[in-house]
């Protein structure tokens, strides 16, 4: 199901009015509104037009919200193999140890995004259209 929430903020982020994104994407401004309330979802097609005008992957659009932490657990086990992933405990250090390059990649990009704007090289707003529109501008994107 889509995120209301991130269809508005990667709107306003783009500067984009609801009749804008809709008029580009082809829908109303009727629909992206009623998609921004959460009280309407679009089918596939639609959702990857209003991605391909928000210059945003698929996925930052939809709402990922666990039911719980367990689940997010539930999730690390089922992307185990995937991701090349597994527990990594090393004196009183605790993470994840990957193999994959794709998630090396974005980890390593995700702590210097972090550190910048923890230092204020880069503002909220900024950090927060990373998030939203990684990987489409990612720096190590081929």
């Amino acid at each position: 199901m889509i995120s209301g929430e991130k269809l508005k903020k990667l709107r306003l982020l783009r500067e984009l009015t609801q009749k804008e994104l809709a008029i580009k994407s082809g829908l109303t401004d009727s629909a992206i509104r009623n998609y921004e309330l959460g009280y309407r979802s679009p089918n596939k097609d639609q959702l990857i037009k209003i991605a391909q005008v928000l210059d945003c992957d698929v996925s930052a659009l939809i709402d990922h919200t666990p039911i719980s932490n367990f689940e997010f657990m539930q999730i690390l086990f089922d992307y185990e193999e995937d991701l090349k992933i597994r527990p990594l405990i090393e004196d009183s250090t605790i993470g994840l140890l990957s193999h994959d390059m794709n998630l090396n990649d974005f980890l390593v990009e995700w702590d210097e995004m972090r550190k910048k704007h923890y230092n204020g090289e880069i503002t909220d707003e900024e950090f927060e259209d990373w998030k939203l529109s990684y990987p489409k501008k990612s720096r190590l994107r081929k």
